[in-house]
């Protein structure tokens, strides 16, 4: 999965302002953006960035990895210049997960992409942010020190056990294959979900106060290393946490969100810290990762009632430290209780599709019809909501929340025309997406 015959043939091989700012205004020119869909990944003046991201999980190895390529180009030539993925994704089978052989399998793809998409003429790599993630250990690899398990087995040793680590060893190890997947420096890195580490802690009953004591001064040595990497230029710009932060109302696991939950202002206190032990005033980091959606909207609306610390959504508290939000899962949510039955994290692996369906299942009909009457009641319209289908109506929301991106898997044709339809419509206002939200 190495892309090193690339390594040398991009001229600036990193997303520049100049660069990204370049690729939306051409995509605005020729009617494929709305001009309120071009955000800032950072203070203006920085990275621009389209308002929907493709999301490559379920993207690379496997048979169905040429579909995905050509998805990935039909993205970039509707206007997404911002591709997440990580060194755990891939769309290949269990059994070859199992072996192993798959780890990076989403990263050597998206290096092939923009490669490709540059050497015929329709990108610069200036002009594409690429971020990826690490935490993950490859299925059948040793299973390096301080590492977590992650799911119910208690590191028995069997061969599809998964592992998580956030050491500072294996961070550095992971960011720097990732680069030769990709064939370039990442603009971006984020730890991926490094709360799994609470997860276990959890599970073996320890104090919440000693378990958050233990994450976040392992957070301070990730992010060490991570700060040296950026030093060094193996990560091109900054780098993030991708996570449920605590205004999210469930964990990775499934759970309700309190113990697993990182506080994103402490987050960046950590990073501060990093700096100054690296020797700097001023941190790398970047990026808060974390799920909104129609359902899942704690992001934005907060969770005063459950937990008073988390009164105000991360969105909004990510602005005020000078990060930006990403938000994923725009379409898919996990089903508060009573609404719908078995969501990640608790043995089962359905979840709620804000999607429309032939025949249209009973409860999006509902919650579309639902949305739909408070966009209006807020103002949107008649006619910008006319016919539009619930995956695009769920879209619309996620991208005009106050975050600079909204990621979208788009491994299919389907999947690209609707993050087309979006980036094309006007977005709504941050007011109208809290109604709609509340609604």
């Amino acid at each position: 999965f190495r892309n090193s015959k690339f390594l040398c043939s991009f001229g600036v091989a990193m997303a520049t302002p100049a660069g990204t700012r370049r690729i939306l205004q051409r995509a605005v020119e020729r009617g494929l953006l709305h001009p309120g869909n071009v955000r800032h990944l950072g203070p203006p003046g920085e990275l621009s960035c389209s308002a929907i991201g493709f999301g490559c999980y379920r993207v690379g190895g496997g048979q169905h990895e040429p579909g995905h390529l050509a998805c990935m180009r039909s993205a970039l030539q509707a206007g997404v210049n911002l591709f997440d993925t990580s060194t755990h994704y891939s769309a290949a089978s269990q059994q070859e997960k199992a072996e192993g052989a798959t780890h990076g399998a989403s990263e050597a793809l998206l290096g092939r992409c923009i490669a490709e998409a540059a050497e015929a003429g329709d990108v610069a790599r200036d002009e594409v942010i690429v971020c990826t993630k690490v935490g993950h250990v490859a299925r059948g690899s040793k299973v390096p020190p301080g590492s977590v398990p992650v799911g119910s087995h208690k590191g028995e040793g069997g061969e599809g056990d998964d592992w998580h680590c956030i050491k500072p060893d294996f961070v550095e190890s992971e960011v720097r294959e990732g680069s030769k997947r990709l064939g370039f420096a990442p603009d971006f890195v984020l730890l991926h979900n490094p709360e799994y580490l609470l997860s276990h802690r959890m599970m073996e009953q320890v104090p919440i106060a000693d378990a958050w004591d233990e994450m976040y001064e392992s957070l301070v040595e990730s992010f060490q290393a991570l700060e040296r990497l950026c030093a060094e230029g193996v990560i091109a710009s900054g780098y993030g946490v991708s996570t449920n932060f605590l205004s999210c109302m469930f964990s990775a696991t499934g759970r309700s969100n309190i113990y697993e939950a990182l506080a994103l202002d402490r987050v960046v206190e950590v990073a501060e810290a990093a700096a100054r032990r690296e020797g700097s005033q001023k941190h790398h980091f970047r990026i808060a990762q974390l799920p909104l959606n129609a359902f899942e909207n704690g992001a934005v609306l907060g969770r005063a009632a459950v937990v008073p610390e988390a009164a105000e959504g991360d969105c909004i508290l990510a602005a005020k430290l000078g990060v930006a939000a990403v938000t994923n899962r725009p379409v898919n949510s996990l089903p508060l209780p009573g609404v719908g039955s078995g969501d990640w994290g608790r043995g089962q692996t359905s979840h709620l599709q804000l999607r429309d369906t032939k025949p249209m299942g009973s409860l999006q009909a509902l919650f579309k019809r639902v949305l739909t009457e408070a966009l209006k009641n807020s103002g949107v319209s008649p006619d910008r909501l006319e016919e539009v289908p619930l995956q695009q109506l769920a879209l619309r929301l996620a991208l005009s929340a106050p975050s600079a991106c909204s990621l979208n898997g788009a491994r299919r044709p389907a999947y690209v025309a609707d993050v087309s339809a979006a980036l094309k419509a006007e977005p709504f206002t941050h007011d109208q997406v809290r109604q709609a939200m509340l609604s």
